[in-house]
């Protein structure tokens, strides 16, 4: 391998590499492939998703074994997700996403449809921290059956 010439070569060379993990990442998200999720990850990995405890996939969790939960409780919730992802942004070892996650809540039938933005941190080229924003309103609307709002 060719020592890089300058700094700034070694930075985006790491970033290229965390950004197509990224890549790797929403491809076995897309095939449902929680294994190779997991595989990515340190066993350390801090796990974000902010929202309200109602949402099953919110919260802060620790280390691979509550990460998983974050997935468990997606799949509680909702069905037929689809995450599209518009925009990579990367440096050094931090990748930032922007797009669109849709699903189905299972408990009222009702679409979700919300702009996501992620946040990834790598160090030895695992996921040492994953901060997952979006609209966790629409969330909730979509998990109110209908008889859950009108008593609301």
């Amino acid at each position: 391998m060719a020592i890089p010439a300058r700094i700034n070569e070694v930075e985006e060379l790491t970033m290229a590499d965390a950004t197509a993990t990224v890549q790797e990442l929403y491809a076995a998200f897309s095939r449902g492939d929680l294994a190779a999720i997991l595989a990515k990850l340190s066993d350390d990995v801090v796990w974000e998703s902010e929202g309200p405890a109602v949402i099953s996939s919110s919260g802060i969790r620790h280390g691979k074994a509550e990460a998983q939960g974050f997935f468990e409780g997606l799949n509680n919730d909702f069905t037929d997700h689809q995450l599209t992802i518009t925009d990579y942004v990367g440096s050094g070892d931090t990748v930032m996403t922007l797009g669109r996650y849709t699903a189905t809540a299972k408990a009222s039938g009702r679409k979700v449809d919300t702009p996501t933005a992620h946040y990834w941190k790598f160090r030895d080229g695992k996921v040492v921290r994953y901060v997952g924003l979006s609209n966790t309103a629409a969330a909730i609307e979509a998990l109110q059956s209908a008889e859950s709002k009108a008593a609301a």
